[in-house]
């Protein structure tokens, strides 16, 4: 029986960026999914520059881009149209793109699903179910039952036609309900978030104008959101009220009188999805047992209210993903995917907390205490959120008194750069599948030993000095690598595969000893 080094069950966009990211690094990658095609129709709207870089990683960001719509601001307003709360979705991201964009998802999952039919390291095991998994400690036996569909159910009936497949490991992007998470007996935190919201999406059948284009409108007698999928397509969202039920809410005639409040018709609008969701904030108490892990919603549910929920997803799988490349190698030991769980939950858990306190303040239905509640944004309050996450423990330098390095966990610095009169963003001339080791000042390998050298080139590390003389590997095009080093009062930095910093140096001469940390904390030594 073939054993491939990593079976993905799921094929939504967490189980497509895993397996793509996978093939990528040369793994042998079975797909298993229960439905025969892509579901066309999208779920999450937004994506930010981070997420367009893993997406740039893959060559997949190009038909997004051109049908998305870079957001400027994300606004909450209150029932007479007074500005609660503004994010500011306008600035340019570190990865190097805008900070956030409204787009519709099939197109980057076609994209994504094109490329892993052209990729020979993926097989995919379309309209099969993954059902038991028997880890046997040296790889994972998953047994699939053969799908198929009945006219008028949406949802595939498994047939007796049964095999086993084989791999070294397992991840689970099968979604909230996981079956993988299910079988392994993870349990579930509840955060306490539980709403049911009915979602229009909607394509234009003109060029429409809204004069709120883009956030919440924060009214008790009925909280709305607004937002646009990219350029041809719109979102429409209006909250549950206490009597209503999804069946009633999900008929034609209910969904076309809420649309004519916001002054739309179907001479304007074609609705291709009215459907009731419920939005609801779980957290998996573990996401890995033995050589089966589980990211995505499989791991983390998040309130659509800040656009992270499948961001958070799809950095799931980046992380995990180099590690898993450095133990397949056999260039790292096993525990190195045991830092997957502390990096990537706490990060999780940051943001659902994020989107829960930012969904009390458009759910408030209560009228009075709206009026309280505007009156206190009124006089300049905010909501107890914590600041945006950065990773805070796992593969990142430390400072000797234990606390990471002030630049360990956040994200890597992506701007554009020149080579042989080329202009690109960094990545299209080193791309971010291995550690990249980046000076200012000088090429960073002229001092390192030759044992670092010897052993970071085995993990593929790229040395790139970043400047503007003849010496320099690529030219600091708008100095903004300059900028950024002089901001942070380093002269050289080390970065991980997933874009996040591992950390960096005050000055060039002292990085033999963060790449000798490096070694340490992913089980190596120079």
């Amino acid at each position: 029986m073939e054993v491939f080094d990593l079976i993905i069950a799921g094929r939504g966009p967490v189980g497509l960026i895993m397996a793509a990211t996978a093939a990528q690094l040369g793994m042998k990658v079975a797909v298993v999914e229960r439905h025969r095609d892509l579901y066309a129709l999208p779920r999450a709207g937004h994506l930010d520059d981070e997420i367009v870089r893993l997406l740039q990683s893959l060559n997949c960001e190009k038909k997004m881009l051109e049908d998305s719509y870079p957001t400027t601001e994300y606004i909450w307003v209150n029932a007479e149209g007074e500005t609660l709360l503004e994010f500011d979705w306008g600035e340019k991201g570190i990865s190097g793109y805008n900070s956030d964009y409204m787009q519709y998802q099939p197109v980057f999952e076609g994209e994504l699903s094109d490329r892993i039919e052209a990729d020979k390291n993926i097989t995919q095991f379309l309209q099969w179910e993954a059902q038991n998994i028997n880890d046997t400690g040296e790889f994972v036996e998953l047994r699939i039952a053969k799908t198929v569909l009945i006219e008028g159910n949406p949802m595939p009936k498994t047939t007796d036609e049964i095999q086993t497949i084989r791999a070294k490991y397992l991840v689970g992007a099968d979604g909230a309900s996981s079956g993988i998470r299910e079988s392994l007996g993870i349990e579930r935190e509840d955060l306490g978030f539980d709403e049911k919201w009915l979602i229009i999406d909607a394509k234009k059948k003109r060029e429409l104008t809204f004069e709120f284009d883009c956030g919440q409108i924060c009214d008790p007698k009925r909280p709305i959101t607004v937002l646009p999928l990219g350029k041809r397509h719109r979102r429409f969202e209006w909250a549950m009220m206490p009597g209503e039920t999804a069946e009633q809410m999900q008929q034609p005639d209910f969904g076309w009188n809420l649309l004519a409040e916001r002054g739309v018709g179907p001479d304007d609008l074609e609705i291709i999805r009215q459907l009731v969701y419920t939005f609801r904030s779980h957290h998996a108490k573990q996401w890995r047992k033995g050589r089966v892990f589980i990211m995505g919603d499989a791991a983390h549910t998040t309130p659509p209210f800040m656009g992270q929920g499948m961001c958070s997803g799809m950095r799931d799988a980046k992380n995990l993903v180099w590690k898993l490349d450095l133990v397949l190698r056999g260039i790292s030991d096993d525990s190195l995917l045991d830092t997957y769980e502390p990096e990537r939950s706490p990060h999780t858990h940051d943001w659902t907390t994020i989107a829960i306190e930012a969904g009390k303040i458009p759910c408030t239905l209560d009228l009075e205490e709206a009026k309280i509640r505007d009156e206190k944004f009124r006089n300049g309050w905010m909501p107890p959120m914590p600041d945006f996450p950065k990773l805070e423990t796992g593969v990142l330098s430390l400072n000797a008194n234990g606390t990471t390095n002030p630049l360990a966990g956040t994200l890597s610095l992506q701007a554009l750069v020149r080579k042989d009169n080329k202009v690109e963003l960094f990545d299209e001339f080193y791309p971010s599948t291995c550690f990249v080791i980046i000076s200012t000042v000088a090429n960073p390998a002229s001092v390192l030993s030759n044992n670092q050298l010897s052993t970071l080139k085995k993990i593929g590390a790229h040395f790139v000095y970043v400047g503007n003389d003849a010496d320099a590997d690529l030219i600091d095009e708008e100095g903004t690598y300059a900028d950024y080093f002089k901001q942070h009062n380093i002269e050289a930095v080390i970065n991980r595969p997933d874009f996040y910093v591992f950390g960096g140096v005050k000055k060039l001469t002292d990085l033999g000893s963060l790449v000798d940390e490096l070694l340490s904390r992913l089980d190596l030594s120079s």
